[in-house]
């Protein structure tokens, strides 16, 4: 979980916003609550898709989607929504749990018996879904949740509405491929008809995926990808002989031939009952503890109830059914050392107050204060000090000189001569004044008044400009520690404190500026609006290159591929950041050049797929390229092939071509 901005709002619709779970490339989730207590994940769109009635008709569709499932076991169901607000935003059941990407991501492939489980689980969410005449079309690792009980899927984004046509509720346009391409079906890449059989193919892959670590047709490039999912048949052998069995049959390339859940279900039989791998439950606990100190510093608490999800109670929550507060008179403890299992039993309750504002998050103290008292302190005990240097009976100390008793003795002195015992000033020390960046915890914010070789950090409030701390090590002075952290921009060791801050920094054109080789990003084609990084989809950029210190778009190496560049500019040279990117075409013509051989897969008359081919391979070559859409008059009598983007048309193209 991430603590939110400063300046982002605590109150979206009904809801009081705590942090941010996540992010995608259609929208954020946010950890939000309800005014009875009930924690919710708040999805929010995009702002730059807002406009795209596209997104909103997909955003709409969700809810109507979701809310025909709410009744599962096996869904996270939406409470409640406003798809027409100007921000649309839908809240769901809010679960304890990892993803079952984050799960492979932190721990590793489940053992076969966590598998097993897992595939248990989908097949008995997908024969509910698709009982209510739901196909969700985008299972895959990041929309599973493993839950104590089993798992629960989420996403309906591009699920296909109940009772629906085959052909009216698209979201996508032509040439378009919405989700993750790796883990979709044949039929999607091929843009043929769906139905329940398409979530069987994705249920496959995912188990691989879970099982072995990899994805059986991921590659490096996205036409890589498609082309193997519908023609290659994947390598089982990593897989258990018992679970090979089991997925042979949901990657059958013909949907009329796949299995059905309900007929996987009966092969799979009950799984052996037992809780998720260590790994899995550590993560599990480890949210507990974050969404729990969440509450805690807002001075709430946080219990499981008996259907699983997550109740918030504390002054300010009233209970919707009885309009009594949850107030708790027992306190129970989390994390690892809890002695009473999160669902424990709340008795009591606390006095009746209203439903509130969210209260602010705490702000660092404003020392201002106690620095003045400080320093008057410090001038009390200099004053002091020199006091007792020049008392009488401070003559004979050692620090003082022949000269000085000399002339001491000839200005007269009442010492009568005896023996005096030296005391030393009696010292004053102050408070220790707290040190930002010892104290510093993962959240907050500094500017940096430094370079890129010394740092010269102050404490400030997170926005753009500023570095946010991402992790903390306490006791070294190691930087390597801050190695491989998502979105690290640089790293600080202060040896007085023996502390190690690694740092991200927040650019005001977005968090595209962190995005790495293979991710992709998009934002509106002009020079003032932020980029994000979002799903790899066709009209969206993958990054090739990512040059940090480098803001000069000549520097990107040329390639087959290389088509777009965007670039962050700070006050920092070092700061600066320059992407290299290759717009995502619907197929390879959109990189072809003339003299290209490619297969063309279909009927042009109809919309054929054009990938790059050996030429003893291929059916066509390229005789020509324009920028222009729908240019036939270029081609002659040539075939051609078109599409414009409606983002960027400065990728739009007519390709010509010939048979060989």
């Amino acid at each position: 979980m991430k603590p939110l901005r400063d300046d982002e709002p605590r109150e979206i619709g009904p809801y009081r916003v705590l942090a941010e779970l996540g992010e995608g490339g259609m929208g954020r989730v946010l950890l939000a609550a309800a005014s009875d207590g009930r924690l919710v994940a708040l999805k929010v769109m995009r702002p730059h898709l807002l406009h795209d009635d596209r997104f909103r008709f997909r955003f709409r569709r969700e809810v109507l989607t979701s809310r025909e499932v709410a009744a599962s076991r096996w869904t996270a169901a939406v409470v409640a929504s406003d798809e027409h607000a100007a921000e649309p935003w839908l809240a769901s059941e809010f679960f304890h749990g990892p993803t079952l990407a984050e799960a492979i991501a932190a721990s590793g492939p489940l053992d076969e018996a966590a598998a097993r489980r897992l595939m248990h689980g989908l097949a008995s969410a997908l024969a509910e879904i698709h009982a209510h005449g739901v196909v969700h079309r985008d299972l895959k690792p990041s929309n599973v949740i493993l839950t104590e009980d089993g798992v629960r899927i989420i996403d309906f984004g591009i699920a296909r509405a109940p009772g629906a046509g085959d052909g009216d509720t698209t979201v996508t346009e032509t040439g378009a491929l919405i989700g993750a391409p790796a883990h979709m079906s044949p039929e999607q890449i091929t843009m043929r008809p769906v139905g329940p059989p398409t979530d069987l193919f994705s249920l496959g892959t995912t188990v691989i995926a879970a099982a072995t670590g990899a994805n059986p047709f991921d590659a490096e490039a996205l036409f890589d990808i498609m082309s193997k999912v519908v023609h290659a048949d994947p390598d089982l052998d990593a897989l258990p002989a018992g679970l090979r069995t089991l997925v042979e049959p949901c990657l059958v390339k013909d949907p009329g031939e796949r299995i059905t859940a309900a007929e996987l279900l009966a092969r799979i039989g009950e799984p052996l009952a037992g809780p998720w791998p260590p790994g899995v439950a550590a993560l599990d606990e480890m949210q507990r503890v974050e969404v729990a100190s969440v509450a805690e510093r807002l001075g709430w608490e946080t219990r499981v109830q008996p259907d699983r999800t997550v109740l918030m109670y504390g002054p300010g929550f009233v209970r919707a059914d009885t309009g009594v507060p949850t107030g708790p008179t027992i306190r129970y403890p989390t994390g690892p050392t809890a002695q009473y299992p999160p669902g424990a039993p709340v008795s009591g309750a606390g006095p009746v107050l209203r439903p509130g504002p969210v209260p602010p998050a705490p702000s660092r103290p404003d020392r201002t204060v106690l620095y003045s008292v400080l320093a008057v302190v410090a001038v009390v005990a200099l004053a002091s000090l020199l006091f007792l240097i020049d008392r009488p009976g401070a003559r004979d100390d050692p620090g003082t000189t022949a000269a000085d008793s000399s002339e001491d003795a000839d200005a007269g002195s009442d010492w009568d001569g005896g023996t005096e015992t030296d005391t030393d000033p009696v010292e004053t020390t102050p408070d220790a004044v707290a040190d930002p960046v010892a104290d510093a915890v993962v959240g907050d914010c500094f500017h940096d008044y430094g370079g890129e070789d010394e740092a010269d950090l102050e404490a400030a409030s997170c926005g753009d400009g500023t570095f946010e701390v991402i992790d903390v090590y306490h006791d070294t002075t190691d930087l390597s520690l801050c190695d491989g952290l998502d979105d690290l921009t640089t790293s600080v060791a202060d040896s007085g404190s023996r502390t190690v801050l690694c740092l991200s920094y927040r650019h005001s054109y977005g968090d595209a500026y962190h995005a790495e080789v293979g991710e992709c990003v998009f934002g509106p084609d002009d020079d003032v609006s932020p980029w994000y990084r979002i799903d790899c989809q066709t009209g969206a950029f993958e990054v090739l290159e990512r040059l940090p210190g480098e803001s000069d778009q000549d520097a990107c190496t040329e390639s087959t591929y290389y088509n777009h560049a965007f670039w962050f500019t700070t006050d920092q040279t070092y700061l600066d950041v320059l992407l290299c990117l290759r717009f995502i075409y619907p197929d390879d013509a959109g990189y072809a050049a003339v003299d290209n051989c490619m297969y063309m897969d279909g009927d042009p008359e109809d919309g054929a797929n054009y990938w790059f081919s050996d030429c003893d391979g291929a059916n066509v070559y390229v005789t020509g390229r324009t920028d222009e859409y729908e240019a036939s008059g270029f081609c002659g009598d040539d075939g051609w092939t078109t599409w414009s983007s409606p983002d960027f048309a400065a990728h739009t193209y007519t390709v010509c071509w010939r048979y060989l």
